[in-house]
């Protein structure tokens, strides 16, 4: 397999990367929505990481005893028209479907009209999509790694790539380096284990590849730049021509560490040891093991506590200075979140990052801000005396002229399910979420909320709160739109709620709608209507199959709902527009999404499943839904013959191959009159209100 660039970290499993807050033995704060504090120093920083791991370890040996609780935390494209096909370029097509407008999110595919650029396996591939009868593979371009998503700028298009490096024994050499991580190289592959590293056997080092290629000449892509962002992707979001990658980094922590915290030399406990004895003995412990993390931390060069990046394959350099990394006022797990922001005006050339000492999983933007959202790992079982809240800290980066600035932080109690769930109108904050009960509290009610937030001198302060919404259940979708809300949750019936949002300081219920089953996705359609993928449920809440419904909101206290489909089968149905809201094509009144089935055939006695793109009519005046028709690319399977890559064994065939007797539908995108679908294995051409009569196909690995 062909290496990547030397940009990256190993990681250590997930049981040795959770971190307990704090490190001194007297009652220690936790984040309370108070602003972030810059490190002033690099021995800042690594005092801080000292104090996190010092408190991992201790919590490590000894957090199991007493079972008393967690820590505590405080409350608080172009218009419709055109023909349907020939014409020197189309005038109408659809986007991907993004969250806010103006405010692009890469997908798997991006369309021009007259071409689609697809990202899969290992390549980009470019397709002619205009005539669309005449659909036919122009270029393509290889690219390390697995592409997972794209961004199209004029003529370039910015593919986002997970690349990654396994080695057996020896983790990232020890650089030869001076302080600010200048003019150092690995000594990569030579097995040689570093004193931080020693003990580990194996290791993943993992990076996000942001590679802009030029594709003015369609059917000659060519390579511009690669820019490597070492950590785990998280999102990325473009606004005109910047682009933001939001990415964690973990800290591994240095094996002998571990083997000290669990040597002899420190006292056991009797699982029945009362609050004080515990007290005493991690006291004793921390004191202890502190020195030893503190010189530990001192020998580690910069480039392992923070993040490295490469620009067209360049030595490694790292993304941020000390002072550019803020932290919570309580030693948390030393993870690095790093927002870089690159200027796509310049090809990638000028890149410039933020960094948290935090981490986040959950990424919103309007914009002007973005925010992370970084829920609490408390229902781990972090260890202490007092009672258990679970809690959602948000981070806030202003985007000034392209840059982005660490601005504010807040805390919110409960879960966030997902980005949808955050959304910013009029400079105030709004975030629906759900509170998880622990299991041996049988008298907790969890609940849902809405809480709507206002950056006050760097710190995002709830104004306003709707608590207590739906006990008992969770929610499964939200959407913000303008002044108006909308929230559904589920247990065994599907209650949909508008919320009245115009008022910061007083959220208020307008409506309730309860029907079986649930939504996982809304959709504005119109405006008084709301579109909605979710799973049907009898009364009992036994799910039934995947269904479209037509939800009527013209009357904000009382929505209804207008119409309903539901997809049953012998065993399951179910669609990826479920969870990735990108899969949900509705353009031209017509809705596109993935759809799969299991069924008995009873006369064969043999299970049989449907891979394909439902489609479905809505008609918005009338209020109904009507099934169009289905696209089958399971005539692709027999036109592929499944690629390997220079460099890779025989059995490394590229991800869409994996499961090569499936074509597994994906994506779609309209062009005008015409439907494309889009699969692992190909794309297929149909008619919009006929989409089973395929008028042409391409197939990503065409048989000889």
């Amino acid at each position: 397999m062909t290496r990547t660039a030397p940009v990256l970290r190993s990681i250590l499993p997930l049981s040795t990367l959770l971190a307990a807050c704090g490190a001194e033995p007297e009652p220690r704060p936790v984040l309370d929505g108070a602003a972030l504090s810059r490190f002033e120093s690099c021995e800042a920083l690594r005092s801080y990481v000292t104090d996190a791991w010092t408190e991992e370890l201790v919590q490590s040996r000894y957090g199991y005893y007493g079972w008393g609780g967690v820590l505590e935390s405080d409350e608080g494209g172009a218009e419709d028209g055109g023909d349907s096909g020939g014409g020197e370029a189309p005038s109408d097509w659809s986007e991907t479907n993004v969250q806010e407008e103006g405010v692009d999110e890469p997908d798997l595919v991006k369309t021009n009209g007259t071409h689609l650029f697809v990202a899969h396996g290992r390549v980009l591939d470019i397709l002619a999509s205009w005539p669309a009868e005449d659909t036919e593979h122009v270029g393509r371009i290889e690219l390390e790694g697995n592409p997972f998503g794209l961004f199209l700028v004029d003529d370039r298009a910015v593919v986002l790539s997970s690349v990654w490096e396994y080695s057996e024994g020896g983790g990232k050499g020890e650089p030869e380096a001076s302080e600010d991580g200048a003019d150092r190289e690995w000594s990569e592959g030579t097995g040689e284990v570093p004193e931080w590293n020693d003990g580990l056997d194996q290791y993943y080092r993992t990076a996000t590849r942001v590679s802009v290629v030029d594709v003015s000449d369609p059917a000659a892509p060519a390579l511009v730049r690669t820019l490597d962002l070492e950590g785990q992707y998280t999102d990325a979001r473009r606004i005109d021509g910047d682009m933001y990658v939001v990415s964690n980094v973990w800290s591994s922590m240095p094996d002998e560490l571990w083997q000290i915290a669990w040597s002899d030399d420190y006292p056991e406990l009797s699982y029945d040891a009362d609050q004080e004895s515990i007290d005493a003995v991690t006291e004793q412990v921390r004191r202890a093991i502190r020195p030893k993390v503190a010189s530990a931390v001192a020998d580690m060069p910069l480039s392992q506590l923070l993040p490295e990046q490469a620009l067209d394959g360049a030595a490694p350099e790292l993304q941020l200075d000390c002072t550019d990394v803020y932290h919570p006022q309580v030693e948390s797990s030393p993870s690095v979140l790093s927002l870089t922001h690159v200027d796509l005006d310049d090809d990638g050339a000028s890149v410039s990052s933020t960094g948290l000492m935090a981490d986040g999983w959950e990424v919103y933007a309007s914009q002007d801000h973005l925010y992370v959202a970084q829920t609490s790992w408390w229902w781990w079982g972090w260890w202490g005396d007092s009672e258990a809240e679970l809690e959602t800290a948000i981070h806030r980066f202003d985007l000034q002229g392209g840059e982005s600035v660490y601005s504010a932080s807040g805390t919110v109690p409960g879960w966030l399910l997902n980005s949808y769930s955050m959304g910013e109108h009029e400079g105030y904050l709004r975030a629906a979420t759900t509170d998880l009960g622990w299991w041996w509290d049988e008298e907790a009610e969890p609940a849902s909320r809405v809480v709507v937030l206002e950056e006050q001198q760097g710190s995002l302060e709830i104004v306003g709160a709707l608590e207590g919404i739906a006990p008992n259940e969770q929610i499964y979708s939200c959407r913000f739109m303008g002044d108006v809300g909308y929230m559904v949750t589920f247990e065994r019936v599907d209650p949909l709620f508008t919320l009245d949002l115009s008022d910061p300081t007083d959220p208020r219920i307008l409506g309730e709608l309860k029907v079986t089953g649930y939504s996982s996705y809304l959709h504005p359609a119109g405006e008084d209507h709301l579109l909605a993928v979710g799973m049907e449920a009898d009364e009992d809440g036994q799910v039934l199959g995947f269904s479209v419904s037509l939800f009527d909101i013209s009357d904000l206290s009382d929505p209804t709902l207008a119409d309903r489909i539901t997809i049953e089968s012998d065993d399951w149905s179910w669609s990826e527009s479920l969870w990735e809201p990108h899969a949900f094509t509705w353009h031209r009144d017509t809705l596109a999404v993935p759809l799969y089935t299991s069924d008995f055939d009873d006369e064969t006695g043999d299970w049989t499943q449907f891979s394909g793109l439902y489609v479905a009519s809505t008609d918005l005046e009338a209020g109904s839904l009507s099934e169009v028709g289905r696209v089958d690319h399971s005539g692709l399977i027999e036109a592929t013959e499944c690629p390997t890559f220079e460099g890779s064994s025989e059995d490394d065939w590229t991800d869409d191959c994996y499961d090569w007797d499936a074509a597994w539908m994906r994506r779609s995108v309209v062009i005008e009159d015409w439907l494309f679908s889009v699969s692992n294995l190909g794309v297929a051409v149909s008619p919009l209100d006929a989409p089973g009569e395929v008028v042409a196909e391409v197939a990503f690995y065409p048989a000889d």
